[in-house]
């Protein structure tokens, strides 16, 4: 070794700035990239993970907090008993002992057939796992299906960051949140239905065609899905320099596409089989919703009854008045969808507000917000600034606690 020349690594690196094995510097600069990148992508990933996750334990504590001031009994069973209201106890009676085949003596003149069987399936199914009361199990899968439907979502945000915040925040703190972390439908239709969407976003009919069938057998509207598979199949095909008047034979000369339209329907088609075999009329659902007080009518008159219901007392809008804004709101955004050229979501909204509103206001703020797509353009509009933002995310929290003492209370318009 000639005088005054060195092997010692550190004092190459430190020389050079790069390692001695590292000939070309370009090969270090890659290689720090790539490093770099991956990092990235896991704080990013542990990111997503972790926002829902701290939401939900942030909702948990806020809504316990709400429930613990108005009940003297503590335990997160209590809990769950105290936030299951109004359709909270069809389903656990569902749940645990399935439809009647006639009106129930001396309860009630209604049946459970309004109620779509695939939640209460599904909670029936994983407490046969687990030896705890029912309302604990579906209490348990509501927050774990709200959780997950915020992880789906994040593809569907287009991984903006400020607007899946406020998204979570929303499902599982935010001032509706008890629909979201019961046993109603809302948790699992919020979930199928942003699986059906984040499918066809990535052109995967087949499983948005599972995910609709799913759906369908979740509440009514769930079969209206499939206007949003032929709505992007349609798309798809035009993109692709197809004509309007080819599109039906480049359908069936796709046998994925065919199947997964042909599919959709399949959960409500199996629940009309059902009704029809143990009831003896396949339409119970839509028959009995009579009995419900539910007629059909002019939506436009509902609207207007529901806007002229102006409070007696005080300065805050009647529940009927609440309920015609809900209504209002959930159409404008979804023209604001259809302008931002979702086709497929502002029609499948649309249309899952106006169906229900053909026959009263009744639920129909529990209906907007249970609508994925207009949560998450409703999370990406708010985060359009930081200050609106984050005046969006403090009165999320602010109101969690105020609207669940409303929901215990009974106040109808969150029914």
């Amino acid at each position: 070794m000639s005088k005054g020349r060195t092997n010692n690594p550190v004092t190459t690196v430190k020389s050079t700035g790069h390692a001695p094995w590292v000939k070309d510097p370009k090969h270090f600069e890659i290689f720090r990239d790539y490093w770099q990148g991956i990092n990235e992508h896991h704080l990013i990933a542990a990111a997503v993970v972790a926002v829902p996750l701290m939401f939900g334990i942030t909702g948990l504590a806020i809504r316990y907090a709400a429930v613990a001031s108005m009940s003297v009994e503590p335990g997160f069973e209590s809990y769950a008993r105290a936030l299951c209201r109004w359709d909270c106890h069809w389903y656990v009676d569902i749940s645990e002992r399935g439809y009647e085949r006639f009106p129930i003596p001396n309860q009630s003149n209604v049946g459970r057939w309004g109620f779509f069987p695939f939640y209460p399936m599904l909670v029936a199914v994983i407490r046969g796992a687990f030896p705890f009361p029912t309302i604990l199990v579906a209490t348990i899968t509501s927050i774990a299906c709200s959780y997950a439907a915020c992880l789906v979502a994040w593809p569907l945000l287009e991984k903006n960051m400020r607007a899946y915040v406020l998204y979570c925040a929303f499902l599982l703190s935010g001032p509706f949140s008890f629909h979201f972390t019961t046993f109603l439908s809302e948790p699992l239709f919020v979930l199928l239905t942003s699986c059906v969407f984040l499918a066809l976003k990535r052109s995967s009919y087949l499983v948005a065609g599972v995910s609709s069938a799913l759906l369908s057998a979740t509440r009514l509207v769930g079969v209206l899905v499939v206007f949003a598979t032929v709505i992007q199949m349609f798309q798809q095909h035009r993109e692709r320099g197809g004509s309007t008047l080819s599109f039906p034979r480049w359908v069936l000369g796709r046998p994925d596409l065919l199947v997964a339209v042909l599919i959709s329907p399949a959960g409500l088609f199996a629940y009309i089989l059902f009704l029809y075999v143990t009831v003896g009329d396949g339409f119970a659902f839509l028959h009995v919703q009579r009995a419900f007080g539910r007629v059909a009518g002019n939506p436009l008159l509902f609207l207007w009854d529901g806007l002229s219901a102006v409070p007696t007392t005080g300065w805050l809008p009647t529940a009927p008045q609440w309920s015609a804004l809900a209504a209002i709101t959930g159409l404008a955004l979804s023209v604001v969808l259809v302008a931002r050229k979702q086709y497929g979501a502002g029609v499948f909204c649309a249309i899952c507000i106006v169906l229900p509103l053909i026959t009263n206001l009744a639920s129909m703020v529990r209906y907007v917000i249970g609508l994925a797509p207009l949560i998450m353009l409703m999370a990406v509009l708010l985060s359009a600034s930081k200050l609106t933002w984050l005046a969006a995310l403090v009165l999320f929290l602010g109101a969690c606690y105020f609207m669940t003492l409303a929901w215990i209370g009974g106040y109808l318009a969150l029914v």
